[in-house]
C-alpha cells in the first residue's frame, strides 16, 4: 500500500497546470477602457490654446505663467505616477483609478467655474496632471497584466485608437467654441472625462480571468512538490528537511550549486534600518540600478522630453520663416498623420516586433526623429520640410507608443508600475530642467535652430549610448550561458 505522505505526494503531482494571463477575452474590454482613459485624458491636450484663449485674455496671464503651468502639470503627472506603485500597497487598482478619475474629473469640471491664475493652476495642473499620472501608469499596467503574447498588438491598437482620437479632438473643439463658447466647451470636455468611471469598471483584476495551461513536470518540480508535501506535514515554515542522497542521486554531488539548482534558497541578509524599510515599503529600491540607470529608463525619459519641447516650439519657428497660417496647419497635420500611419501599421506587424526587438525598434525612431529634424533646418523647401515634418510624426508614434513596451521588455512583470513611476518621475524632472534651457538658448541666442540643434544633440546621445549598452548586455548574456 502507498502511504498517506506519498499519496498526497502524487496528488500534487497531478496538477500538472499553471495559471498565466488569458491574453484576450475580458482583456478586449480592458483594451476598450485603456482607450476611454488615454483618449479622455490626452487627446484634448493639442487644444490646450484653443480651450483656454479666452481666460488666458481675460486674467492676462502672460507667456511665463502659462509655461508655469506646463511645468505643474509636468511634475504632478511625474510625482503621482512615481507614488502609483506605493498606492497599490494601499488600495487596490479599481478604488485607486475612481480616485485618480475622480481627481481629474474634479479638474476637468473646475476649469469652468474658474476665475483666478490660482484657480487655473490647481484645476488644470494639479489636478488633471495628478488624475493622468495614475490614470495612465495603471491603464498601461492593467493592458501589460491581460496580455502576453498578443501584448504589441493589442497597447498598437490601444494607441492607434487614442491616435484616431486626437485627430478627431481638435475639429469637436473648433465646433463646440463656434456653437458653445469657451464656457460650453470646457463643460462638454469636462463631461466627457466622466467615461474614465466607466473605464474603471471595466478594470477587474487580471486574478479573475486567468487561464489554466498544460505544466511540464521536470525532476526539480517534482522534488519542490514533494517538499512541498513534507512543509505541509511538518507544519512549519523553516528549512525543509530533504535527504542529500535524494539529491546525490541526480547529479553525484552535493555542491551549493547543486541546492540552488533544485531549490531557491534564501540569502540571509543584514537586517534593515527603520528608515530602510519605510524608503521599500514606498518605492522600489531595487529598480535604482537595475532600471533607473539604464537607457531603457533615460532613453525614452529624454526622449519624450524634447519631444513635447519641440513640438510646442515648431509652429513659432514656422512663423518666424514667414509661414501662412494654412502651411503650418498642413504641417501639423502631416504631423498627425505620420503618428497616425505608423500606429497602424506597428498594429500589422506586431506578431514581429518582439522578434525584431523592442528597443531596437525605439532607438530607430529616435534616429528618424534626429534626421527629420535635422533635414527640416538644413531646407528652405515648404515641399520638403513638410515631407520631414510626416517623418517626425513617424518619430513621434516610436517615441510615444513603445514607452511602456520598453519599460515591459527592460522589467519583470511584478515590477512594472514601479519602473513606469520611475520613468514617470524622470520625465516631469527633465522637463524642468530640460525646457527652461532650450528657451534659454533660444532667448540668447534669438535663434530658434540654436534651441532644435540642442534638442537634436539628446537624440543624438541617446543613438550612441543605448546600442553600445545594448551590446554589452548581450555579450555578459552569452558569457553567461
Amino acid at each position: 500500500m502507498v502511504s498517506k505522505e506519498k499519496q498526497e505526494g502524487f496528488n500534487l503531482m497531478e496538477k500538472k497546470y499553471k495559471l498565466v494571463p488569458p491574453d484576450g477575452g475580458w482583456g478586449y474590454l480592458v483594451a476598450i477602457s485603456a482607450i476611454i482613459s488615454f483618449s479622455t485624458t490626452t487627446a484634448f491636450a493639442g487644444c490646450f490654446g484653443m480651450m483656454y484663449d479666452d481666460f488666458i485674455n481675460s486674467v492676462s496671464l502672460n507667456s511665463a505663467s502659462v509655461t508655469l503651468l506646463m511645468g505643474i502639470f509636468c511634475m504632478a503627472i511625474a510625482f503621482a505616477g512615481f507614488f502609483t506603485s506605493a498606492l497599490l500597497n494601499i488600495m487596490s487598482m479599481r478604488k485607486l483609478a475612481f480616485v485618480s478619475s475622480l481627481i481629474f474629473a474634479c479638474g476637468t469640471l473646475g476649469t469652468v467655474i474658474m476665475t483666478t491664475p490660482i484657480m487655473f493652476f490647481l484645476t488644470a495642473g494639479v489636478f488633471q496632471g495628478i488624475g493622468l499620472g495614475i490614470m495612465y501608469n495603471l491603464s498601461c499596467t492593467i493592458v501589460n497584466e491581460y496580455f502576453t503574447e498578443k501584448r504589441v498588438l493589442v497597447m498598437s491598437f490601444v494607441q492607434t485608437a487614442t491616435g484616431v482620437n486626437a485627430m478627431i479632438a481638435p475639429i469637436f473643439v473648433k465646433w463646440s467654441l463656434e456653437n458653445y463658447g469657451s464656457k460650453g466647451t470646457l463643460l462638454l470636455i469636462g463631461g466627457i472625462s466622466l467615461h474614465n468611471f466607466v473605464a474603471v469598471m471595466l478594470m477587474q483584476p487580471v486574478r479573475w480571468h486567468m487561464k489554466k495551461v498544460p505544466l511540464e513536470i521536470t525532476e526539480k518540480t517534482e522534488l519542490k512538490n514533494l517538499l512541498e508535501v513534507e512543509e505541509n506535514k511538518a507544519d512549519r515554515a523553516e528549512t525543509p528537511i530533504l535527504k542529500l542522497s535524494e539529491i546525490t542521486d541526480f547529479e553525484g554531488t552535493t555542491t551549493k550549486e547543486t541546492l540552488e539548482k533544485y531549490f531557491d534558497i534564501p540569502d540571509k541578509g543584514k537586517k534593515k534600518s527603520g528608515i530602510r524599510k519605510v524608503i521599500e515599503s514606498v518605492i522600489d529600491t531595487s529598480l535604482i540600478k537595475t532600471f533607473l540607470l539604464s537607457c531603457s529608463s533615460l532613453g525614452p525619459a529624454v526622449c519624450a522630453t524634447a519631444d513635447g519641447i519641440y513640438i510646442v516650439m515648431v509652429p513659432q519657428y514656422l512663423y518666424s520663416m514667414e509661414w501662412s497660417q494654412e502651411n503650418v496647419a498642413m504641417a501639423i497635420t502631416l504631423y498627425g498623420f505620420g503618428d497616425l500611419a505608423t500606429r497602424v501599421l506597428f498594429t500589422g506587424i506586431s506578431k514581429w516586433m518582439y522578434k525584431l526587438g523592442i528597443q531596437k525598434i525605439y532607438v530607430f525612431g529616435v534616429a528618424i526623429a534626429a534626421l527629420s529634424r535635422t533635414g527640416m533646418l538644413w531646407s528652405n523647401s515648404t515641399i520638403v520640410i513638410l515631407v520631414y515634418f510626416t517623418l517626425m510624426g513617424v518619430a513621434h508614434c516610436s517615441i510615444a507608443v513603445l514607452m511602456p513596451l520598453v519599460v515591459t521588455d527592460a522589467v519583470a512583470p511584478e515590477k512594472f508600475t514601479s519602473a513606469m513611476g520611475f520613468l514617470q518621475l524622470l520625465s516631469g524632472v527633465l522637463s524642468m530642467g530640460i525646457g527652461p534651457a532650450v528657451g534659454a538658448i533660444r532667448d540668447i541666442t534669438n535663434s530658434y535652430a540654436s534651441a532644435f540643434y540642442a534638442l537634436i544633440s539628446f537624440y543624438a546621445l541617446i543613438c550612441v549610448l543605448w546600442p553600445i549598452e545594448m551590446i554589452i548586455k548581450s555579450r555578459k548574456q552569452r558569457r553567461k550561458i
